[in-house]
């Protein structure tokens, strides 16, 4: 229970609080105006500190944090089991809080005997634990549940969409946390909702690497329409053989100089022989010539005179017998002429031949290396193109493992969704006992009001997750949603007892009642303040004074607090002064 907020803040005015009904009211002055608006006098405020130092987050926006406030503390005596808290923190050092606890107290040996100086998350941690049981060495309930995640149900702030849906306490709140919160409050089978929320996200994964499959950029990289057993097959093949050649392969350390000598071994090989066919054919016409001179010696000299003769003058034609020995001796030159070139010729190939055959030698020496042996860059290119298939069968796969995990996946998801289905109906039986008393602890709230509007639906979704859902009898009734809200609230803060939970306070911003007609209002006041004395939980509401009606003023005056926040001047405010 909250005894008291204060704080360093000279201008802020304490707000003791009591057991049962605190009503902290609005009030409009004698002075006030038309114009003059008790917004922004402080009840949502109120609120925001209550939030503050029971561990919120303070952000740099926050009104902690502007210059005027942040170095002062805002302060709460709280009262738990039996043991005074006093809790203290500022917008300087907001990461912080300050506790101390009660001297003689059993909390005494873990805040000490003065004043600790703790880590909000710290402080959170002790408040999950003492207020609702969260144990700390229960870790699938600690990652998915905190104390910060379950106190905003029992203090809505309008500004966060808390007066939205009664069973959400955030505009944007998750489907599964939200599950998750609600069994556990609820005193249900939490595990269970634990489980559905990890079964979504593992379909949340499948879908999105489905997604990723049919995309563009992964169609490239694995070239779409290809049987992947085929070819997976093709290329192991290519590459079984591209290992043995390698394994085969030898290295020549002088394999490129080796190939050079042989490649001028050929070249010159080829100059000779194509020499060698020159020097042939010119003595083969050699050849022909000396046979031909053989017979030249029949030509008829005498003819060949007698014509000469007649044709040249007398002074330059020689006597018959002296050219008959100029002719042998020419015939004689001529076949001497011949046999010297034609032994030339002869000569010149035998020594072509021979040195053809000393290269080749060396050729064949050079060409058994090469053919035995290969270059480094040879081996390098052929490891490459190993390399290349080997990725690109790891690539095909490591697509072909992904298609079938997906295809494994989806069917074991399938199963699994279907036992937790049985798991959450079987659940829902063994918890009849609570799930009816949370339903009629929502019934009997909602009798208390004028028209009986809210119920309670305990049970499952067609795809089978938990579903806990506030629905209206009324739907054409005026403020029908902050009644469902106020009767889920009424339910929780008594569950809370009910599961053997110490938290025992709930509070509801203005907001709740402002769209609520004034019989609702006064009625929902009557049930709070029965309710909270009895169950023994402290029920807060900020309240403008014109929404309290009339026909339950006397009745719930002694509920309203000392303080009364009004619009006279910024005195009146919850912080006693305007920012």
């Amino acid at each position: 229970m909250i005894e008291k907020i204060y704080s360093t803040l000279d201008t802020f005015e304490e707000i003791k609080l009591h057991n049962g009904l605190n009503i902290l009211l609005a009030d409009i002055t004698k002075k006030s105006t038309d114009k003059d608006t008790r917004n922004g006098l402080g009840k949502t405020t109120f609120v925001e500190i209550i939030h503050f130092l029971f561990g919120g987050s303070c952000t740099n926006n926050s009104v902690f944090k502007l210059p005027m406030f942040k170095n002062h503390f805002f302060i709460m005596d709280y009262r738990l089991d039996n043991t005074k808290f006093i809790v203290k923190r500022r917008g300087f050092d907001s990461n912080y809080v300050y506790v101390c606890c009660e001297k003689g107290s059993k909390y005494e040996s873990f805040f000490g005997k003065q004043e600790r100086k703790m880590k909000v998350a710290d402080w959170n941690e002790f408040l999950g634990d003492s207020l609702f049981n969260l144990d700390k060495k229960d870790t699938r309930i600690i990652e998915n549940i905190k104390f910060r995640t379950l106190f905003p149900y029992f203090a809505r702030k309008a500004a966060d969409g808390g007066f939205l849906e009664a069973s959400r306490y955030y505009k944007n709140q998750k489907v599964f946390p939200t599950q998750i919160a609600l069994t556990y409050l609820l005193g249900l089978d939490t595990n269970l909702s634990i489980d559905q929320k990890n079964l979504e996200e593992k379909k949340k994964e499948i879908a999105d690497l489905k997604k990723v499959l049919k995309t563009d950029a992964y169609k490239e990289i694995v070239n779409e329409g290809i049987n992947l057993d085929t070819e997976i097959t093709i290329l192991e093949e290519k590459a079984n053989n591209l290992k043995k050649e390698l394994e085969n392969f030898q290295v020549h350390p002088k394999y490129k100089d080796i190939e050079v000598e042989a490649s001028s071994y050929a070249k010159q090989i080829s100059d000779l022989s194509n020499k060698n066919f020159i020097d042939r054919q010119i003595i083969t016409d050699l050849k022909e010539a000396s046979k031909n001179e053989e017979n030249i010696s029949d030509i008829n000299i005498k003819d060949l005179y007698e014509e000469v003769k007649v044709k040249l003058p007398d002074a330059l034609v020689k006597t018959f017998s002296d050219s008959k020995i100029f002719h042998k001796k020419l015939i004689s030159n001529r076949k001497n002429y011949l046999s010297s070139e034609l032994n030339k010729y002869e000569k010149l190939v035998n020594e072509r031949v021979a040195l053809i055959e000393k290269l080749s030698i060396e050729q064949s020496k050079r060409m058994e290396i090469l053919n035995t042996h290969g270059a480094l860059e040879q081996y390098s290119l052929l490891q490459t193109e190993l390399n290349e298939l080997v990725n690109k069968i790891i690539t095909y796969k490591n697509q072909q493992k992904l298609i079938i995990s997906i295809r494994e996946e989806e069917a074991n998801l399938k199963i699994a969704e279907q036992k937790l289905i049985i798991e959450i109906t079987k659940s829902l039986e063994e918890h009849t006992k609570t799930k009816q008393k949370a339903i009629l602890l929502v019934e009997e709230a909602s009798k208390s009001l004028y028209n009986s509007a809210a119920q309670l639906n305990i049970g499952q979704t067609k795809n089978g997750r938990y579903d806990i859902e506030m629905v209206s009898r009324n739907q054409g009734s005026t403020g029908i949603n902050s009644m469902l809200i106020y009767c889920f609230d009424m339910m929780m803060i008594q569950m809370s007892s009910y599961l053997g939970r110490k938290m025992d306070v709930l509070i509801h911003d203005s907001a709740l009642y402002d769209p609520v007609d004034e019989r609702q209002i006064a009625e929902a006041l009557r049930f709070g303040k029965e309710k909270s004395l009895e169950k023994r939980f402290q029920y807060i509401i900020t309240l403008n004074s014109d929404d309290l009606p009339e026909s339950v003023a006397r009745e719930v005056k002694n509920n309203i607090l000392s303080k009364v926040l009004t619009d006279s001047d910024e005195s009146g405010s919850l912080l006693g002064v305007y920012y």
